[in-house]
């Protein structure tokens, strides 16, 4: 259905203002939380303040030392562990699959969307992974503001294969 590029980002203000000026299109809201996910490996307080710029309201808490003024809650912040543990699953989804050891050009993050279906009030869309057979669904609505919010995306956080190099190692 279509491709999404963008480069790796990270620092927050940059990260705010970027997604401000693309949250219009539901796509690059999915690919704005691939980024921040990216920033797990280096970085979790940034990754969880990026989140909760591009998740609902509903799935953050107040939280005066962000510089988003959020931090995930307890359910939201359970896919950065996700992510932390296995850092191949946010690279799958940007050009990283299991017989490219995972490797990313992070001048050129490219997300695939597969499909796109209207869903009461908001979209689901699905997106493919490198390391996984078959497509991940998330689901979006858009805000009062006209930004698409990410309000279900548990999916995008399971398991990827095993690299080939590793499936042969036993």
């Amino acid at each position: 259905m279509g491709k999404i590029t963008k480069p790796m980002i990270t620092s927050f203000s940059k990260f705010h203002s970027a997604w401000e000026k693309d949250a219009g299109k539901p796509e690059n809201t999915i690919m704005y939380y691939l980024i921040a996910a990216l920033n797990i490996e280096k970085d979790p307080k940034l990754a969880d303040a990026m989140m909760t710029v591009v998740v609902s309201k509903r799935d953050c808490v107040e939280h005066g030392g962000s510089p988003s003024g959020l931090k995930l809650g307890n359910s939201a912040k359970y896919f950065i562990g996700q992510f932390k543990r296995n850092v191949n699953i946010a690279r799958s989804y940007v050009g990283g699959t299991n017989t490219n050891n995972y490797k990313i050009r992070k001048s050129s993050l490219i997300m695939t969307v597969v499909s796109k279906k209207d869903h009461g009030k908001g979209l689901k869309i699905f997106i493919q992974s490198g390391g996984k057979d078959l497509p991940t669904p998330l689901q979006l609505r858009k805000n009062s503001s006209g930004q698409w919010k990410l309000t279900n995306y548990s999916s995008i956080c399971t398991g990827v294969k095993k690299t080939v190099e590793e499936e042969g190692d036993f």
